[in-house]
């Protein structure tokens, strides 16, 4: 596999409010280990906005996905945590950047559900508007969400949202050709 034109990653502890809010750590051969939290505007193939908490989360922005906005903060700005053998995630953002200015959000599954396998993208399927396609699987579980995000101008209140936790995700991504 040429690792120039392929990559395999790993996305573990990840969360999320789908087609809304992302939180992902990201284990890639090329950049290393980064978390992010992603605010996706419209959907997951246009570009979004990421925040990241390291030098390789800013790397692996500007290689990968320069079309999308990556918005750097320190490290303790951008903390996600994984318990309960990843049936509880936690993911916390401060920033005094972008559209969002702080995120609090805890995700909850059912200790008595066993993940569903879930397969997702494929060639055609782009990456955050880049020139990167992703297919891959990901153990899904059902969760639901607490929390609070707040922008600008206003505080939003998460009780009990639907959500995904997932266990493990694994993805190849191609460039497009």
């Amino acid at each position: 596999m040429d690792r120039q034109k392929n990559q395999t990653e790993f996305y573990s502890p990840f969360a999320h409010i789908p087609g809304k809010y992302e939180w992902c750590r990201i284990h890639s051969h090329s950049h290393g280990t980064l978390d992010t939290f992603i605010v996706i505007q419209s959907t997951t193939d246009q570009p979004v906005t990421v925040y990241v908490n390291s030098a390789n989360g800013e790397a692996f922005m500007a290689d990968r996905y320069p079309e999308s906005c990556c918005i750097r903060v320190p490290q303790e700005d951008l903390r996600i945590h994984s318990s309960n053998g990843g049936r509880v995630i936690s993911g916390l953002l401060s920033s005094d950047r972008g559209d969002i200015r702080e995120a609090f959000m805890l995700f909850h599954a059912s200790q008595h559900v066993l993940p569903v396998e879930s397969v997702y993208g494929g060639h055609n399927f782009r990456v955050w508007g880049s020139r990167w396609t992703c297919s891959g699987i990901d153990l899904e579980l059902e969760a639901w969400v607490e929390g609070r995000i707040r922008s600008e101008n206003e505080t939003m209140v998460l009780e009990g949202e639907k959500a995904v936790i997932t266990c493990g995700s694994y993805g190849i991504i191609k460039k497009l050709a």
